[in-house]
């Protein structure tokens, strides 16, 4: 009888040990720890775009036409797996970055620093993800602001983008569709996994309410419902004129693409139109790429 007792304890015991490990193994899943899902390997230029895109272009354009107010649009949409752009308007021309100069400011701190631990890490998530002005002045002041810019464009090997000529406005400094995209291929095929896992954390996590209270979930949230995305957006005013970008990465069931779509008004435009207006353009880019179809 004894012996019998042993061997139910035996019994016992291992089956806590594989349902505890089960439990652990689920938990660091779920978490995603130790999991580089953003990892791509478009480190190179991508290949040029197979054909014209001009029936997607012009409907896309023709959204933001609709509006008034002499819109400008810049667009390229990058497929990171196949490493070839998918859509490209007037990439190459710069247009005022808003908070998608966020990004630069996360890059350059972790180059000088490494990745932020503690209150500094809470800091710079609630910049990337919430969109947090506050941190993103102290950030900039603190790291020579129009430096930072000028660190990441030599790094980065960016060609249509400039520091602010106020040095103050870090929302003015200029950006191509282009290099942003260069931007988030560097993010997910050149920078180290522990930044990748630390930008995109924070990305995947934007609230639909940024910390000023504007709703960022147009665009990319909006216009790929049920798909992954880690997005920065950026909204301001700039020149007299009204900024809404939105930008980032996003992961359908087959493919992942890298997202810029850039665009600006005259500032008597309002943001429900000039949101409503943005996301629909990029849901027009949207019907004719293979991720739509996967």
């Amino acid at each position: 009888m004894l012996e019998r007792l042993n061997n139910i304890k035996v019994l016992v015991a291992i089956a806590v040990v594989i349902v505890v490990g089960g439990l652990l193994i689920a938990f660091a899943v779920n978490s995603g720890s130790g999991s580089d899902s953003w990892r791509a390997e478009c480190g190179s230029p991508p290949a040029d775009p197979a054909d014209s895109q001009a029936s997607r272009v012009a409907e896309a354009r023709k959204a933001l036409l609709s509006t008034g107010n002499d819109p400008r649009l810049g667009i390229e949409i990058v497929d990171l797996g196949a490493c070839a752009v998918e859509t490209r308007w007037k990439a190459d021309q710069p247009q005022p970055t808003a908070s998608v100069v966020k990004l630069l400011i996360a890059l350059d701190l972790i180059e000088r620093s490494g990745v932020p631990s503690g209150s500094e890490e809470t800091a710079v998530r609630a910049m990337l993800a919430a969109s947090d002005d506050h941190v993103a002045n102290r950030l900039w002041q603190q790291n020579g602001g129009p430096d930072i810019v000028r660190r990441q464009v030599a790094k980065l090997g960016l060609t249509h983008t400039t520091p602010p000529a106020d040095a103050g406005q870090w929302g003015s400094t200029g950006m191509s569709p282009t290099d942003v995209v260069t931007v988030y291929r560097y993010l997910t095929a050149g920078l180290s996994e522990e930044g990748r896992e630390f930008l995109t954390g924070a990305m995947e996590s934007a609230p639909r309410n940024a910390a000023d209270g504007f709703d960022q979930h147009f665009g990319i949230p909006r216009a790929f419902p049920g798909a992954t995305w880690a997005i920065k957006q950026g909204w301001g005013s700039s020149e007299a004129r009204r900024v809404l970008n939105t930008t980032g990465l996003v992961r359908t069931a087959s493919r992942t693409y890298a997202v810029a779509v850039m665009a600006s008004w005259k500032e008597t435009i309002d943001w429900p139109t000039a949101t409503t207006a943005l996301t629909a353009a990029l849901g027009a880019l949207k019907g004719s790429l293979r991720a739509a179809k996967a």
